[in-house]
């Protein structure tokens, strides 16, 4: 496991089940997923924990972390691609896509437009699985999230410049971040006939659509 990695668990409250929910709603039977956003191939071991048949194809705009995902041996099956998901996806269709802590790091117009074509990549009942941070519709409520972010961070052992900074990370991507509300209106008007958010909670949530 790479310190990033490691440090999933101090800067996201509640990690295990944000990443386990996600996991549960992918079919336990061999399926095509691409999953976006890859980075270091941390959930991308988990996927192929729950099924090694699954035929995954990661993608991610950083050589670096795909470079970490590619020495990780359970990882070998894999097909790592370097590309930004904003200028365009992989060639062929998926029965899921995946994604997770990735899609707030893009404008919300670009986000908008990812969405309508990951539903195209998707094969008929196939679903689309993104967990990330939100922020809330009112700034009381981020207010009262932050203080309890902090308090986790220091309670999970991160030193006060670490804290510092993940909290400065959070304020440089704050005009990209959507709110939930958004996020499940871009869904439904991509075209995915069922939504369901089966986790929130404080600035994480996991919200699935099924075409």
């Amino acid at each position: 496991m790479t310190h990033y990695d490691e440090n999933l668990f101090r800067i996201l409250p509640q990690a295990e089940l944000f990443f386990s929910t996600c996991l549960s709603f992918i079919p336990h039977h061999r399926i095509a997923i691409m999953e976006l956003g890859s980075g270091t191939g941390y959930f991308t071991t988990f996927m192929l924990g729950q099924n090694p048949d699954y035929q995954i194809t990661c993608i991610d705009k950083s050589p670096e972390m795909l470079e970490m995902a590619r020495r990780k041996k359970e990882l070998s099956g894999c097909t790592f691609i370097e590309g930004d998901i904003t200028t365009g996806l992989p060639e062929g269709t998926f029965d899921g896509v995946v994604t997770t802590l990735t899609l707030h790091h893009i404008p919300d117009n670009s986000r908008e437009k990812l969405i309508r074509e990951i539903y195209q990549k998707l094969n008929p009942e196939g679903c689309f699985i993104c967990g990330d941070v939100f922020k809330p519709e009112q700034d009381w409520i981020e207010s009262i999230y932050r203080s309890r972010w902090k308090n986790h961070m220091r309670e999970t052992g991160m030193p006060e410049d670490q804290i510092r900074e993940t909290v400065s990370g959070r304020e440089n991507a704050w005009p990209f971040l959507d709110t939930m509300h958004g996020f499940y209106r871009k869904i439904k008007n991509a075209g995915f006939k069922r939504i369901l958010v089966p986790f929130t909670y404080d600035m994480s949530g996991v919200m699935i659509g099924w075409k």
